[in-house]
């Protein structure tokens, strides 16, 4: 099936940022979003306990940055988006709280070319799953590398695959379940429609090793449940 294009995605995230601002409710459809929204922020400033730089990839309407900027905030924070309607109310939202310098920067991370030992902590919340091709994920993991100063972290939460498909059947049926209680059949459809056609995900294992080959040390598995996880590295 052919999957969508970035202009495709761009217009859809544009209609649906106030969906994405709530940040209590998190994103309604990703397990655990307010939970480990709140883990990687805590576990970022700990390990990065005295950031001035943050990079937010994909960074929706700000949750993420928000979150870590409780903790960090007299921080710089770089913000990424491919829609800009989301980055708009990303900057919006940081700006209320944040005692640092807000940078948006629109556009595809494929395509942005970020300075080189510059951030502390990177973050990218459901959002590299639009990535395609192994060469889009390996040149994607190496530019956060180079962009990260030594000590710096890469946390990412998003929605994996599994590499045993009666693993990943099973798991996919219990988050069938989880969006058919929290919200019926309609949107559990609607889910499952978007995903065919925008997502490309790749298994835990494979993003793990992705960090190890790219040179982040101390990787870490922060939280899974079903189809979702949070993890990260150390360079």
């Amino acid at each position: 099936m052919k999957k969508s294009s970035p202009e495709e995605i761009r217009q859809k995230f544009n209609l649906l940022v106030d969906s994405y601002s709530d940040l209590d409710a998190g994103q309604r459809t990703a397990v655990d979003s307010v939970k480990i929204a709140e883990l990687i922020a805590k576990v970022a400033a700990r390990v990065n306990a005295g950031a001035t730089e943050i990079l937010d990839i994909g960074c929706g309407a700000g949750n993420y940055a928000i979150r870590i900027l409780t903790y960090l905030p007299d921080a710089n924070v770089t913000l990424v988006d491919l829609s800009e309607k989301m980055l708009e109310r990303a900057a919006e939202r940081t700006g209320t709280i944040s005692k640092g310098r807000i940078t948006r920067i629109w556009g595809d991370i494929r395509n942005i070319l970020l300075p080189e030992n510059h951030f502390d902590i990177v973050v990218a919340g459901t959002s590299l799953h639009h990535l395609r091709i192994d060469t889009e994920w390996k040149d994607v993991f190496d530019c956060i590398y180079r962009s990260l100063k030594p000590g710096g972290s890469f946390w990412i939460s998003d929605l994996i695959k599994h590499d045993n498909t009666d693993v990943h059947q099973v798991l996919w049926e219990n988050y069938s379940e989880f969006l058919v209680r929290e919200a019926g059949e309609e949107l559990r459809d609607w889910v499952f429609g978007q995903m065919q056609i925008e997502d490309s995900p790749r298994s835990l294992n494979y993003q793990i090793e992705l960090l190890q080959n790219t040179g982040f040390r101390n990787t870490e598995i922060l939280h899974k449940n079903m189809i979702f996880a949070a993890f990260g590295g150390v360079k």
